[in-house]
């Protein structure tokens, strides 16, 4: 079929609210058509008519990303309408604490279902799309979690340490087709989907953080900026955190103690 542009089209998973969202608009604004993939149809649309609004052609899909008939008929109509994807965002995530020990079987299968089982599935069907325009990127949302557990999140941090590996294997896999593999790992950033942490707990969650203040959604849409783009073209198979610090020592808090600051 005939490409109906030149431009390039991001698919960002998730896309519907949040980093997604900001990650979609970031790239609607420059220049990028996009496809924004949801299980809340009514947020990928209005995420799309926002795309629109600054100039990009985008599309909204259902899909729920642990389903591979979904997944199938969104990466079919991704290719009937833009026949390529050049930059592919594994975006989509669900968070759960609990210990393991009272964990039910069926939000630990959730959660693996989700986070792990909707990044493989998302990514073989964009594999397909973007073998024959080398150049292309996938990136995938780790945690910093997936290095660093925490009590009640071992479900949580298994699987992101799982994805955070799957990036290193695809990145070797999807080398030869000069398709580039990375993810982002973000600490404590302000969606909807942590935004009661930070209303329960700032003070001791800020005391985790060196920077001590919480991340912002755009500065992920930045990094996946730098890694879809030739800013990092000989960049494959890592994991960049966005997190302030988080954990680069034990008691971040004690060097605004030091300093005067707290």
């Amino acid at each position: 079929m005939a490409e109906p542009n030149t431009k390039p089209v991001i698919v960002v998973t998730g896309g519907g609210q949040g980093i997604g969202k900001a990650i979609v608009l970031y790239f609607a604004e420059r220049n990028y058509d996009v496809a924004v993939l949801d299980v809340n149809l009514e947020n990928a649309i209005e995420v799309s008519r926002q795309a629109k609004g600054l100039g990009a052609d985008a599309l909204a899909i259902h899909c729920d990303v642990t389903d591979r008939k979904s997944v199938s008929d969104a990466y079919d109509e991704i290719g009937a309408h833009f026949g390529r994807i050049n930059v592919q965002v594994n975006n989509a995530g669900i968070f759960v604490r609990e210990r393991i020990e009272d964990f039910t079987d069926e939000v630990c299968d959730r959660l693996i279902d989700v986070n792990l089982k909707g990044v493989l599935n998302t990514s073989r069907a964009a594999i397909k799309l973007m073998k024959d325009h080398p150049g292309g990127s996938i990136i995938n949302a780790h945690s910093i979690l997936g290095q660093f557990p925490d009590f009640g999140l071992g479900v949580y941090c298994a699987t992101k340490a799982a994805v955070a590996c799957l990036t290193r294997v695809l990145a070797a896999e999807c080398a030869p087709y000069g398709i580039r593999v990375n993810g982002y790992a973000p600490s404590v950033t302000d969606t909807p989907m942590v935004h009661h942490i930070i209303e329960e707990r700032p003070t001791a969650k800020l005391d985790q953080i060196p920077m001590r203040e919480f991340g912002k959604p755009e500065q992920i849409a930045r990094i996946c900026w730098f890694l879809a783009t030739d800013l990092s073209e000989y960049t494959t198979g890592i994991g960049i955190a966005s997190d302030g610090g988080a954990w680069a020592v034990q008691r971040p808090f004690k060097a605004w103690e030091a300093a005067g600051k707290l």
